[in-house]
């Protein structure tokens, strides 16, 4: 039933960037999971969320959800700008 709410969504997420779009620090699983939370009322661990590899720039990352032993779901998370600090 979850996989089925999030199947293809993307999430978007402001962050501080540098000049290069490279993030001050990285969106961990502890934040995405409060995007799921807020934006679908859907609770899940944080262990539970994969990123398929660090999120530390501007761009669109693919997430791999572990709800049960044998169904996985994926979403998409887009990190944008905040705004540009010179």
């Amino acid at each position: 039933e979850i996989a089925e709410k999030l199947k293809n969504k993307i999430f978007e997420i402001k962050k501080l960037v540098t000049e290069k779009n490279e993030l001050y620090g990285s969106v961990n699983p502890t934040e995405i999971s409060k995007i799921l939370k807020n934006k679908e009322n859907i609770e899940l661990s944080s262990s539970l969320i994969q990123p398929v590899k660090e999120i530390k720039s501007v761009g669109e990352f693919k997430v791999l959800l572990n709800l049960h032993s044998e169904i996985d779901a994926s979403i998409k998370i887009k990190v944008i700008p905040e705004e540009v600090i010179k």
